[in-house]
């Protein structure tokens, strides 16, 4: 083999594991783009949850204020602004826990790629 075929076997080979370079970093980027997609959400979900906790805390207030405010948690846990409150609550940490098993996945779907994309180099 002359050097110029030579030289042009190199640089195919070159090429080639410039493309799968290019390839994983450009599944890196996108992981990386759909986990802080997913990162601002968990972090609305939380805000959404905060707001929960302020309605639940100034109903409270408010049935304090009017000495309305049930001698029993039984009585209190009857109102309907807390009870939707909490139903919306337990909705929302819900939420969160699949956003982060969406997150997980993703990091998982990304190191399978890697691992493929190393293998094809080799």
């Amino acid at each position: 083999m002359n050097i110029w075929k030579k030289v042009v076997v190199d640089m195919e080979k070159g090429a080639k594991k410039t493309a799968a370079v290019a390839a994983t970093f450009a599944e890196r980027v996108r992981a990386e783009v759909n986990i802080v997609r997913l990162r601002i959400r968990i972090d609305e979900v939380h805000a959404r949850i905060a707001e929960i906790h302020q309605t639940i805390g100034s109903k409270i207030v408010d049935l304090q204020r009017k000495n309305a405010l049930p001698k029993a948690t039984d009585q209190l846990l009857k109102d309907e602004d807390i009870v939707a409150a909490l139903a919306e609550l337990v909705d929302r940490e819900q939420e969160i826990e699949e956003l982060k098993k969406g997150i997980k996945d993703i990091h998982a779907d990304f190191q399978s790629t890697v691992k493929h994309t190393e293998d094809s180099i080799a």
